[in-house]
């Protein structure tokens, strides 16, 4: 670039940071007068009460909530305009409308900024204009405006570094140079939370960010930035849809706590609140709270199942649709949940139990119980002429009908269920459900009692979706009906093996309209992806990005292991993150036993947090990234079966830059074989 040009930017940087400054200024200015009215509405609130009526006292009320909610509101904008700062923009293009013959600069940035101008001084990354930053490179391009499809063309495409109001670097781009960019940007060190990737979106994830799809089902190779672009697909979602959605309406079902905790600061770093987080282990110990005995993790069931042959097969038949099927089929032909009624009385409407019987065992017969009764409670506000649609109503309506039922023992009749296929039904040795058992007895709930429904969401992201069963999404649709985004990774499976057909299957199960590739990572270095690939025997596409080699480290015995792993670590100080992945917790514990000396060393399991060194089995490390990963005792003993090699690609492919396996046994000869 010419030293005009460059000055010309540096102007321009100039006046956005003074008009982000002017704004940062009325911004403290407000709140301060905001803070200062609500003490004094407070103060007059509290001298008046006791003279206040039944109105009154609620509409001061309402003020109160109002005034707190602008101050919020107000100090949310003070700390997005001091963060954007820092960084107000990272592109540019200059675009020449076909209509208007007329180019315009846009800067594109985290956030948008205007100063009463045709053409804001920065566009937020979301808006439709920015779509081609992402989508075109120089020449012909277009975008979906409000009021339809613009054409034109790209002029010039320009990117920038800075970090703390200052310009690093600012290039014309192309292709060349976002590449450069981009390994920048992939080889820093990773952080205890997820980072956002706004300024590297890639034009493959950019479409799926703002796809329109009602169901979305994505597939992706390890590191190819799923998780986030779910996140950032939440955040254009919020931004183009505000009358829609809002933090409180969107909720993602995540494997475990550290995996929320650890994409938890990515909306926040996009200016959106963060959504709702929830397992689907928390959904179903809501819905069996009643149950006598707990429910098993499903961290707990893999490193029970992970070394039992019996037990992986038994696994993998309770998550095939063909298991799904035979329940489906029990349920309509063995299952009759007897209904002894008794008359019912609403004020001066009385309901006669013959009725009631008639209704349950001839009007409705056809549908599955829980329908049943949801009908006839229908039925009985019908008889009380309630115009309203009252929820609260027809749930107390259905709390004084469900005990009606002739009581069977879920677990009972799910044990008898198993029974006629041939299979046993037991607890784990702590007295807890298996964990493969709780999607079929949350079904056999849903089939006679009904699930409590999650009304209020209204939309859905689910994350791991290898790690579910046909008869998880039969609940998930069940519960959630509302538009989602579901996403995940069939080779990552690490307890059945789900082939290209079920992953086509699931996709009609969710009412998905299509099922889109990601293929390329941008993760792991090449020396690492190609190490990867071999395990799983996959060609996947990088961003070429290289690095160390994968080191192999043969030792005389576990100790000798365990002293090579903490003198590695000790030694490496380049990287802010170090995972040490072990197949099983039981492992991981042995290990954290045996290596003493490391500093601040933390034995994560999944309720744990993140920290700069940490031990952990592999079902707990799945879409978390490490800047350095140590995997021991790999061998053909310990990682012998189809599953054990899923188990172990999915602990290799979280290393970003640096991968060491150890191993004291037959390490040689079980890399040879892979």
């Amino acid at each position: 670039m010419e030293k005009i040009e460059i000055d010309c930017e540096l102007n321009y940087l100039k006046k956005v940071l003074d008009v982000i400054e002017i704004h940062i200024k009325n911004t403290e200015e407000l709140i301060l007068k905001l803070e200062k009215e609500m003490r004094e509405l407070t103060h007059h609130f509290s001298e008046e009460y006791y003279y206040l009526d039944d109105e009154e006292t609620v509409t001061g009320g309402d003020e109160l909530d109002d005034a707190e909610r602008v101050i919020n509101e107000t100090k949310n904008e003070f700390y997005r305009l001091k963060k954007q700062k820092l960084s107000p923009y990272f592109g540019k293009i200059v675009f020449k409308d076909c209509a208007t013959n007329k180019a315009e600069n846009y800067y594109i940035g985290t956030f948008s900024l205007t100063n009463n101008t045709d053409v804001p001084l920065v566009c937020d990354w979301r808006a439709p204009v920015s779509s081609m930053f992402y989508d075109f490179e120089i020449g012909n391009a277009k975008y979906i405006a409000p009021q339809g499809e613009i054409s034109g063309e790209i002029l010039n495409k320009r990117q920038f570094k800075i970090k703390d109001s200052k310009m690093l670097y600012c290039f014309d781009s192309n292709l060349t140079i976002q590449d450069e960019i981009l390994q920048q940007e992939l080889a820093n060190n990773a952080d205890v939370k997820m980072k956002n990737i706004v300024s590297t979106i890639q034009k493959e994830q950019n479409l799926i960010i703002r796809d329109g799809s009602k169901v979305l089902f994505v597939q992706g190779i390890a590191g190819s930035g799923k998780t986030s672009i779910a996140m950032h697909r939440v955040a254009y979602l919020l931004y183009k849809f505000r009358e829609k959605y809002t933090s409180k309406n969107i909720l993602i079902i995540s494997p475990n706590n550290i995996f929320s905790d650890y994409i938890s600061s990515v909306l926040p770093s996009l200016g959106e609140q963060n959504i709702q987080s929830m397992s689907f282990y928390d959904i179903a110990q809501d819905e069996l709270s009643t149950l006598t005995c707990g429910l098993q993790t499903k961290e707990e069931s893999i490193n029970e199942i992970i070394d039992d042959e019996q037990r992986l097969n038994e696994v993998a038949y309770k998550n095939c649709f063909e298991f799904c099927e035979s329940l489906k089929v029990y349920l309509k032909t063995y299952v009759n949940v007897g209904f002894d009624a008794h008359d019912l009385t609403f004020g001066d409407v009385k309901i006669q139990k013959q009725k009631l019987e008639e209704l349950y065992n001839k009007n409705y017969v056809e549908k599955m119980p829980s329908v049943r009764v949801g009908w006839i409670a229908d039925y009985i506000i019908d008889q009380l002429d309630i115009k309203n649609n009252n929820e609260e109503l027809y749930k107390r309506i259905k709390k004084v009908l469900l005990p009606m039922f002739i009581k069977s023992s879920l677990l009972d009749i799910y044990a008898d269920f198993l029974n006629k296929i041939g299979m046993n039904f037991s607890l784990t040795k702590d007295n807890k459900v298996k964990n493969e058992d709780i999607a079929p007895i949350l079904y056999l709930k849903h089939y006679i009692l009904g699930l409590n429904k999650f009304k209020d969401i209204k939309y859905l992201v689910v994350d791991e979706m290898q790690d579910y069963s046909p008869i998880h999404y039969e609940m998930i649709n069940e519960i959630f009906d509302c538009e989602k985004t579901i996403i995940g990774d069939i080779n990552q499976c690490i307890d059945k093996i789900i082939d290209k057909q079920d992953l086509e299957n699931y996709c009609k199960l969710v009412g998905a309209e299509k099922i889109i590739y990601l293929n390329k990572t941008y993760r792991s270095t090449d020396e690492i992806i190609e190490f990867c690939d071999t395990i799983k025997n996959l060609h996947s596409n990088s961003a070429h990005r290289h690095g160390e080699n994968v080191d192999m480290h043969m030792c005389d015995d576990i100790e000798n292991e365990a002293k090579y792993i903490e003198n590695l670590i000790k030694n490496t100080k380049k990287y802010e993150t170090i995972a040490i992945i072990c197949k099983t917790q039981k492992e991981a514990e042995l290990y954290y036993g045996l290596i003493s000396n490391i500093e601040n060393l933390n034995l994560l399991n999944e309720n744990g947090e993140m920290s700069k060194y940490m031990i952990m089995p592999a079902s707990t490390c799945k879409g978390l990234e490490f800047d350095m990963v140590v995997i021991p005792n790999v061998s053909r003993k310990n990682y012998k079966t189809f599953l054990d090699k899923n188990l172990l690609y999915v602990s290799c492919t979280r290393a970003l830059h640096k991968l060491c396996l150890t191993s004291h046994t037959d390490f040689t000869k079980f890399i040879k074989t892979m």
